[in-house]
């Protein structure tokens, strides 16, 4: 898989693909290594006066980060290679849907969204309800905004996972054209879209709306071909944005405990949360390699609602039968890791450990073959993105892991459990058309402008 497509046209300069910035040989060159970089010339007195953490740069992890990023990259490109070739299962040919299957789409998308944006009503009214109207819940926030995302704001299983079906309904809606087809679902979109920047800003969580807007933004510039120096442009508006979003947003929480809103401070907080991260799976890597065997990559599993509090006792011929990690392996991460970082002189303000930190955190160095796998997946689905609508769209969501793989596993986290479903239901309606739709098929995008009647 090649990660940079050039063409000089007429002795113009070089032309690149905008699609190829977001493959993953590209993360690999121009953001995991320069981090890991930035985090080994960083000195040990930022650590400790910036963090309040001990900086835990050793040989041997290091050397696992750099194996780390190699067999991704490895990986990436024996995925990317493969999809040019027949041995794989068959994809989804089709760049076309019949008009049942528009229908059937339609009503996917209209129904996750939704669901997503009543769940999210439902969320903010209860916490709004519970500090006494939207006034003194506003006033609270300025006041403690931590107090209103611990308390005011807190999770509520189910109601919070509902929100993320927005997650694939859009970027679904987008690569089909659905968008285009009446006021209804772009409504919906940009509904969806306020909400999470609500979320963003009142419950402290940028990855909410981070998961809406990078895959449009790929799904908008991906098809592009621009030179060489324009992309070194947008590359940098992209930076200066995410960045002044992150200072926005950071500044305004921790501004009520710190009176400090310096440019400073702003930009030492965004590099430390991707800094502590690697400095906290160096930790991992040398004093707790599978301390916490299948936790992230199970977790869905071991978090999932009910079930991972599943724990039945004196059943007949069996005894106990639990699911519950604790039970199954005799250590509770959420009390393991705490203690860990305390003892390993680590603020547990930042409490993540990259996507590499998390899988030696499940299988010690043997995670690095996890991670070959992760990126022959990256590369796969990346290669189907560039002629499979659908997995254009799955590539968009997937592209928010690639973006944080610095900072935390996404790919298993439960928040994406929704999403997920939505494309396997996505999945279902392009690969089984009805008999009677085989009339004429609709083209996705911009083409795909005949009306269709959808709900509502």
């Amino acid at each position: 898989m090649t990660s940079f497509a050039t063409a000089r046209v007429r002795g113009r300069p070089h032309v690149i693909r905008l699609s190829s910035v977001f493959s993953p040989l590209a993360f690999v060159v121009f953001l995991y290594a320069p981090i890991l970089v930035l985090y080994a010339v960083s000195s040990r007195s930022v650590f400790a006066s910036e963090f309040d953490s001990r900086k835990a740069l050793t040989w041997s992890a290091f050397a696992f980060f750099a194996l780390a990023l190699l067999l991704f990259a490895a990986g990436a490109k024996l995925g990317g290679d493969s999809g040019r070739t027949k041995a794989l299962a068959p994809p989804v040919r089709r760049s076309a849907l019949t008009p049942g299957q528009v229908r059937s789409m339609a009503v996917l998308v209209e129904l996750a969204l939704v669901v997503s944006i009543a769940a999210s009503v439902l969320w903010f009214s209860r916490g709004i309800a519970r500090a006494g109207g939207f006034a003194p819940f506003f006033e609270l926030w300025q006041r403690e905004p931590l107090r209103v995302k611990n308390e005011i704001l807190d999770t509520v299983p189910g109601v919070t996972t509902l929100m993320q079906l927005a997650v694939a309904a859009i970027p679904l809606a987008v690569v089909f054209g659905l968008h285009r087809r009446g006021s209804l679902i772009r409504g919906l979109i940009a509904v969806a879209i306020v909400l999470a920047a609500a979320r963003a800003v009142f419950f402290s969580e940028r990855l909410a709306l981070v998961e809406l807007v990078l895959p449009l933004v790929f799904l908008a510039v991906a098809p592009r071909r621009v030179t060489v120096p324009r992309v070194a442009v947008y590359a940098l508006a992209l930076l200066v944005a995410v960045m002044t979003f992150f200072a926005v947003t950071e500044l305004r929480r921790t501004y009520a405990y710190t009176g400090d809103f310096s440019a400073s401070r702003a930009s030492t907080r965004f590099f430390g949360y991707y800094l502590t991260s690697v400095n906290n799976g160096m930790v991992v890597v040398d004093e707790y390699p599978a301390a916490t065997p299948l936790y992230s990559t199970g977790e869905l599993l071991w978090r999932f609602p009910v079930a991972g509090d599943l724990r039945l006792e004196h059943l007949p011929a069996v005894g106990t039968v639990s699911l519950r990690y604790v039970d199954a392996f005799g250590v509770d991460p959420e009390r393991f890791w705490p203690q860990a970082f305390a003892a390993q002189g680590l603020d547990y303000e930042f409490n993540v450990f990259t996507t590499p930190g998390y899988l030696a955190a499940d299988f010690g160095w043997a995670g690095l073959f996890a991670i070959f796998v992760l990126g022959a997946l990256s590369g796969r689905l990346y290669r189907r993105s560039e002629t499979s609508p659908f997995h254009r769209a799955l590539y968009g969501v997937w592209l928010v892991g690639l973006f944080e793989l610095m900072r935390i596993l996404y790919f298993t986290d439960t928040r994406v459990v929704p999403a997920y479903l939505v494309f396997i239901a996505a999945y279902a309606i392009v690969r089984r058309p009805a008999p009677h739709d085989v009339r004429r098929a609709v083209p996705p995008g911009p083409e795909a402008r005949r009306p269709i009647r959808t709900i509502g």
